[in-house]
């Protein structure tokens, strides 16, 4: 894992690595979009299409606290959304988890 013990702790660095793990075991997650606008220094936002998912799934980040107790501690919170709730959200039909926003996103990962 980049930005591991003796390095410097990379955001973007880790952002991508971690999207290609994504993609690599979840065959569901259809496209990643990483959103470090606005996000703490040490936290990577994703917000995953994610094809198995149910419209009736809370739009709620799930936190997965990395190296806790470590140089190297962060969070990685990844927002699950249907295709539908994607483009509802592009569309500001849905909004965003507070103090989240698509303004710089990159997308990391599509099939």
């Amino acid at each position: 894992m980049p930005g591991g013990i003796g390095t410097t702790f990379n955001r973007d660095s880790l952002a991508t690595w971690y999207a290609r793990r994504h993609m690599d075991i979840d065959d569901a997650v259809m496209q990643i979009n990483y959103l470090p606008t606005d996000a703490p220094p040490r936290e990577i936002r994703f917000l995953e299409v994610n094809g198995m998912i149910s419209e009736t799934t809370p739009l709620e980040p799930i936190d997965f606290g990395v190296d806790v107790g470590s140089d190297n501690a962060h969070s990685l919170y990844v927002l699950d959304v249907t295709p539908s709730q994607w483009e509802a959200i592009q569309s500001g039909d849905i909004p965003l988890p507070t103090g989240w926003t698509l303004e710089g996103s990159q997308e990391l990962g599509r099939r």
